[in-house]
């Protein structure tokens, strides 16, 4: 029987982190409201929350609009739901022309690589091909086993160090005919660009949210410090596993537990391993990453997953990066994390 298990209502791309990361939002005064902003709407296949503590500086009338147009244009450059968006026009260049692309492109991809090389591999942008070979990839073939002859070669086709950014980093190349799907880091990049945007403007205390990813600075309107929850490893939602306040930081958190399917009464996870072919078979459940940009911990907390607990801990200890680790051991699930995750535990 082939069971097919979803509970998360948003597109599953390429190794795409779905995040369970809750804002602590309640109990805000009457007072806490009206001096609050929020903007909200959907980018990306999912959905975006801005909350803006205005102070002395005037909010310009279309900032909303300015909001919603920056992440339409992200939109419009990583999505490959649309044939002409940039990343779609990107993979289908001709293999070894210098293609030029944007900065936000560049952006993304040199982040992804940053994080290809830290994780030896395990995050991998070009793994497409493969999630959509299992049927978890936005041509919705169907959930199925595939061959391991149509696995292997799907897993030579694949290789982000087939990709160069040229020496004046405004163009890349392809040395092999490779996918590109950026779902695991744009989201991340998008929250980065608001926060931006939101500090050109001059405001100092917001919370940027895009499908799950943070980015948090100053306070709430109540001058108390804005406070996030990471929710329990379990199929009902809303279950607070652990309360962070992460101060001036993003946030971005990985599980692999809610979308799967079943076959012969095994279960196969929607994440893949590019270094193999299949999906995750491991125990841990979740990566939180606290890091200075979104677009990082977006990408590091998937590679992360695929790594798995102790080679992500290894990892994290050596370059000093803030992980928390969710592991099944038995019926419950054990909480690890690194020393510089530590401090925002104070949450509590």
């Amino acid at each position: 029987m082939n069971r097919l298990i979803n509970r998360l209502k948003i597109k599953a791309g390429p190794m795409a982190s779905f995040l369970f990361v809750t804002v602590m939002v309640s109990l805000l005064s009457a007072c806490d409201r009206q001096s609050q902003l929020v903007f909200d709407g959907r980018t990306m296949g999912t959905t975006y929350q801005v909350k803006l503590v205005p102070s002395e500086q005037s909010v310009s009338g279309d900032l909303g609009q300015k909001i919603q147009s920056r992440l339409d244009s992200l939109n419009n450059t990583f999505t490959t739901y649309q044939q002409d968006s940039e990343l779609m026009l990107l993979n289908r260049a001709p293999v070894g022309q210098v293609y030029a692309v944007s900065q936000d492109m560049l952006h993304v991809l040199n982040t992804a690589k940053e994080v290809h090389q830290l994780t030896s591999g395990a995050f991998d942008p070009t793994v497409g091909a493969l999630v959509n070979l299992w049927g978890f990839g936005p041509e919705n073939t169907g959930n199925r086993v595939p061959s391991e002859t149509d696995i292997a070669t799907e897993l030579g086709l694949l290789g982000f160090n087939k990709l160069q950014i040229t020496p004046d980093a405004t163009s890349i190349t392809r040395s092999s005919d490779i996918a590109l799907d950026m779902s695991a880091v744009a989201k991340g990049y998008a929250v980065d660009a608001v926060a931006e945007l939101l500090e050109q403007e001059g405001f100092n205390n917001y919370l940027v949210e895009v499908g799950g990813e943070l980015r948090l600075k100053g306070v709430k309107a109540n001058k108390d410090p804005w406070r996030i929850a990471i929710e329990a490893p379990s199929l009902e939602r809303g279950l607070v596993q652990k309360v962070l306040v992460p101060g001036d930081a993003a946030v971005a958190t990985s599980g692999d537990y809610r979308n799967y399917f079943e076959k012969d009464g095994k279960r196969y996870s929607h994440t893949i391993d590019p270094r193999t072919g299949y999906p995750l078979d491991h125990q841990l459940a979740s990566v939180t990453i606290i890091a200075e940009t979104a677009a990082f911990a977006d990408a590091l907390a998937t590679g992360f997953m695929v790594l798995g607990a102790d080679a992500s801990l290894k990892i994290a200890e050596e370059n000093k990066l803030a992980v928390y680790l969710l592991v099944k051991e038995g019926e419950a699930f054990k909480s690890y994390y690194s020393s510089a995750f530590a401090p925002f535990l104070s949450g509590d």
